[in-house]
């Protein structure tokens, strides 16, 4: 064999093994799948739009609220909060991504990951309540703020191999830093009454400890700064 052909084959077993790496993510992102019952179903699109629209605001001002309540001085939170990687950009850059369902199982996934990079089955969850204090849609709206449902752990043969109820609150972590990069995901206090990823930080971070003891998943962090 030349040295061309050995080269030209070296690179072939590279790009063939890239190729399979890049199959083997794809294939780790279908491992969790998030699904929705009753009125929590039912209104999904509206919990999304609502939360979206919360989410373009506070991303240009780092400020909690719709357009009507910012004000031209919310603009200086962007330069204050500059370091910080918030937990919905974390999941989601791009705001076009954005929808309720793709952030849950995004932090499913992440959190897998980290949890069990090999694992080889399904993890299907069935969200049946969400409660937020302060939601823009009375059905949503509630005095506490919680989210529960059952999560099942399917093996590569579909069989069910775990199934649990989880339910979560809010019990969050604080922390004074105004540029936080930590593991767990940041919001700022106000959000936790008035959006939807707090309350899903909480309740993932429930779900993969219960599949996982050993491991310490992310959760919410407020800052407390500002």
């Amino acid at each position: 064999m030349t040295t061309g052909q050995h080269r030209l084959r070296t690179m072939g077993r590279a790009l063939l093994a890239a190729s399979g790496l890049m199959m083997a993510a794809t294939a780790a992102q279908a491992d969790v799948t998030v699904k929705f019952d009753g009125y929590v179903a039912d209104r999904m699109d509206r919990i999304t739009g609502i939360d979206k629209n919360r989410e373009e605001v506070f991303r240009q001002f780092r400020t909690e609220g719709s357009r009507t309540q910012v004000k031209p001085r919310d603009a200086l939170n962007v330069s204050y909060f500059a370091g910080t990687e918030w937990g919905n950009e974390r999941v989601i850059p791009n705001i076009d991504d954005y929808s309720v369902p793709g952030l849950i199982k995004g932090m499913l996934e992440r959190g897998l990951r980290e949890a069990d990079a090999n694992f080889a089955g399904t993890i299907e969850v069935t969200i049946d309540k969400l409660r937020i204090k302060n939601f823009s849609l009375a059905v949503i709206s509630a005095s506490t703020t919680q989210m529960s449902g059952t999560v099942k752990v399917l093996d590569a043969a579909g069989n069910v191999t775990a199934e649990h109820d989880i339910w979560a609150a809010i019990v969050p972590e604080y922390s004074a830093s105004n540029n936080y990069t930590g593991p767990g995901y940041a919001y700022t206090g106000p959000a936790v009454d008035t959006r939807v990823g707090p309350v899903a930080a909480e309740f993932t971070e429930k779900v993969l400890e219960t599949l996982y003891p050993d491991y310490d998943a992310p959760g919410l962090v407020v800052l407390s700064g500002r």
